[in-house]
């Protein structure tokens, strides 16, 4: 991958010959908390739904006619734009989101809300939906990153257009980053084109307002009684550092050996195969710019929320007084790169994977650095995340009939 500054522009480059399709992306960092819960969301949204020169009818017709693959999506860190189209498309793909980008009217701003309302509240009737939204609204209190669905719910009809014109013109002079992969023989040429093209694309170097933040002050728990479920869902957590620490990679060891790597799992075995609780369990390590959160799931049998809650105590404290042998560890640090690899294997996923490192500010290297760290933990490593797991303020959040509810939660 190839860094180019042109002009203030910067553009991420990846010759793939003979694809015949090309990836191009294009990210724009997210730098202060948005106005209100979901402005983001709804922007992202109606860059899609019209223009002054097209309507929204119009621009279907041509990316379908065109075979061009556009989504817009708003993330806690940026919101990126992904196209990819045929080689020979290249010019139109991107005239046609320069028309999206600068031109967008927002002008079905309040069928849009209706829309996402009805989504949200069909959502959310998801068990697992509202237990994930608990989890990340209370977990990240007073954040930027708590902007869920039934926050977004709460917000929503107080948003104005004015709110969403404000929100574009920030992103427009945020930082910015354009990231193409694919076969494109005269390079010059096109870097030239985006030069003049594409000068609204000049990167800004902005004050990040949102602060990091890495642990909750106590342990809470969280219950939300639903009569009718015959399962009962469970998200415990906590906040750790991000991807800037050097913990980084001892936490991905620690959760891929307990419950990231599917049916050899510590969790799934352990809790799934020989006590029979789990329906599903697993855990999950996800990073983002200002902090990121270490969780276990499992669904089971409401009788068994307690057995589940002591399931997931055990298998850290088995980690914490004994680290995993040889086999395992050597097993972890294979998965994990094979999983890398598998996620960079075509255009679209080294654009998106490359773009996101880079606007991350984590560089054009950093999967090749991170597998060295991945490659260097050590089982003393994993027992000591272990620990540290069982000694930080944790939240966990329970959806289950009353009836269940432990007599000490």
């Amino acid at each position: 991958m190839e860094h180019i500054n042109t002009e203030g522009i910067e553009i991420l480059f990846k010759r793939t010959p003979k694809t015949p399709r090309i990836a191009l992306n294009f990210f724009f960092k997210i730098n202060e908390k948005e106005k209100l819960n979901g402005v983001n969301v709804l922007l992202s949204r109606l860059l899609l739904q019209g223009t002054k020169k097209y309507s929204a009818l119009e621009l279907s017709k041509q990316f379908e006619e065109e075979c061009i693959d556009i989504s817009f999506k708003a993330k806690q860190d940026y919101i990126k734009a992904s196209l990819i189209f045929l080689n020979e498309d290249i010019k139109k793909a991107t005239e046609l989101f320069k028309e999206l980008i600068l031109n967008s009217t927002f002008n079905d701003f309040e069928k849009e809300i209706l829309k996402v309302k009805g989504e949200i509240v069909a959502d959310l009737d998801s068990p697992k939906m509202k237990l994930t939204d608990a989890f990340v609204k209370n977990i990240f209190k007073n954040h930027p990153y708590s902007s869920t669905h039934t926050n977004i719910l709460n917000d929503i009809d107080k948003i104005t257009k004015q709110d969403i014109i404000d929100a574009h013109k920030k992103i427009l002079n945020s930082q910015k980053l354009i990231v193409i992969v694919g076969d494109i023989e005269e390079k010059n040429k096109f870097i030239e084109y985006l030069k003049d093209e594409f000068a609204f694309m000049k990167t800004n170097e902005c004050e990040d307002k949102i602060k990091d933040v890495f642990s909750i002050k106590e342990n809470e728990n969280i219950w939300l009684t639903k009569n009718d479920v015959s399962q009962a869902q469970i998200l415990q957590g906590w906040l750790i550092e991000s991807f800037k620490s050097d913990d980084c990679a001892k936490f991905a060891v620690l959760n891929n050996i307990l419950g990231a790597s599917g049916l050899s799992s510590r969790l799934f075995v352990n809790l799934r195969d020989k006590q029979g609780l789990a329906y599903t369990v697993r855990s999950q390590y996800e990073t983002l710019l200002h902090s990121g959160i270490f969780s276990l799931y499992i669904g089971t049998a409401p009788i068994n929320i307690q057995k589940s809650l002591d399931g997931f105590k055990n298998e850290l404290q088995k980690l914490a007084d004994k680290g995993p042998d040889e086999v395992e560890l050597q097993g972890a640090k294979e998965n994990i790169s094979g999983r890398i690899e598998y996620f960079t294997q075509n255009n679209s996923q080294i654009a998106s994977v490359y773009g996101y490192n880079y606007i991350m500010g984590l560089g054009l290297n950093y999967n090749q650095e991170f597998l060295k760290k991945i490659n260097n933990v050590k089982s003393d490593d994993v027992s000591n995340m272990a620990n540290k797991l069982l000694n930080l303020p944790k939240l966990t959040v329970i959806i289950a009939p009353e009836k269940f509810k432990p007599d000490n939660f």
